[in-house]
């Protein structure tokens, strides 16, 4: 698979981000709608499909509701002994289309812990980066406006949204960080200086 960059990442998961935003609109903290939105990203590795349905909600009852039952369960999977104020958790198991309980959570906590984890230090890092979508928000406006007048010269993209991304860090990888292994054949030696010579020109 060919190497994803920020900007593959960024529109890759814009529902996520969209959700986030919803979620960050209704008056919820930046750090509670993120680790809500984790969950349910968590709950799609699974194939438990709900952020599209989230995307698509409208209604303002819900929107808290679901928020709530979400830090519920993040609250639930804090704590040693598994208790949450909230047994049950009807708006995520309506839209889950699945059984789903703070028992299944707490059952599954190491798991959903460490998937958390992997999300937040992984794509997290980018997905939920107010700087970098502010700067695909910008190059997408000035690319639709030129397209629009059909303008022959196309923006360029921002430098930092074409960084590689590194799943192995978690965050993106500048080209002159990578390292390369080359061979050579003993058949044909080499000199140091030729190949110093070779990779300076």
């Amino acid at each position: 698979m060919a190497p994803l960059s920020v900007k593959d990442i960024l529109l890759f998961h814009k529902i996520d981000r969209i959700v986030y935003e919803k979620f960050v609109a209704h008056g919820t903290e930046s750090g509670t709608a993120r680790n809500a939105v984790a969950l349910f990203m968590w709950l799609e590795q699974l194939g438990i499909d709900m952020i599209f349905q989230i995307m698509q909600i409208i209604n303002p009852t819900v929107i808290f509701t679901l928020i709530a039952e979400a830090d519920a369960v993040l609250h639930c999977l804090r704590q040693d002994d598994g208790q949450s104020s909230y047994t049950e958790i009807p708006t995520i198991n309506s839209l889950a289309k699945n059984s789903l309980d703070i028992n299944f959570f707490n059952f599954h906590k190491d798991v959903i812990v460490r998937g958390l984890a992997q999300i937040l230090d992984g794509i997290g890092r980018i997905v939920f980066d107010d700087h970098l979508y502010e700067l695909l928000r910008a190059y997408e406006f000035e690319e639709a406006a030129a397209r629009a007048n059909s303008s022959a010269v196309r923006p360029a993209v921002p430098l930092v949204l074409t960084t590689l991304y590194d799943p192995a860090s978690g965050v993106p990888s500048s080209e002159d960080a990578r390292s390369m292994f080359i061979t050579f054949s003993k058949g044909i030696p080499i000199k140091r200086d030729e190949i110093w010579e070779h990779f300076t020109e």
